[in-house]
């Protein structure tokens, strides 16, 4: 089984707590709306997901059936650290983005599995239709060519 059959499937369920610390599950909380997730397990990925989540943002932030989540995975002893990560990251996002900034602690093997994840070097992002069903998947930083893609599926799906 490879990345190109996660078409299709649906997103897996995942809770976890906003920089606005209010508790989100995802796709549970995406549906009937096009959704652009942004998943990193490093500090360095995060330049990637913006060469993805800005262009989204720049064409659908304006439109309500169109949201964005990012989400920093964090394994181990991060845990421990929770309130002064989760603080450091609230000073270094704009506070409109707050709600969109999912931290999730714990063991993230099952995602990674499940979502053809196999290098945490690189920034993900996973597009999903009204239902929470995969119809792109992005991997490091967006070309040209995957963004023209990517931002015309997410237009057809909202239609």
């Amino acid at each position: 089984m490879g990345a190109q059959e996660l078409i299709g499937k649906k997103f897996p369920k995942i809770t976890a707590y906003s920089l606005a610390k209010t508790e989100i599950i995802l796709p549970d909380m995406t549906i009937g709306k096009v959704t652009l997730i942004g998943i990193a397990f490093v500090r360095s990925a995060q330049e990637m997901l913006d060469s993805w989540s800005i262009p989204f943002e720049d064409k659908f932030s304006n439109k309500s059936n169109y949201t964005y989540y990012e989400i920093p995975m964090l394994d181990g002893i991060w845990k421990l650290f929770r309130s002064s990560i989760d603080g450091g990251m609230r000073a270094g996002t704009p506070y409109e983005k707050h709600t969109n900034v999912l931290t999730h602690y714990g063991n993230y093997k099952d995602y990674t599995s499940y979502l053809f994840i196999n290098n945490t070097n690189y920034g993900y992002v996973f597009l999903l239709d009204k239902e929470g069903l995969i119809r792109f998947r992005g991997i490091g930083f967006a070309s040209e060519k995957d963004l023209v893609e990517m931002i015309r599926i997410a237009e057809r799906l909202g239609e």
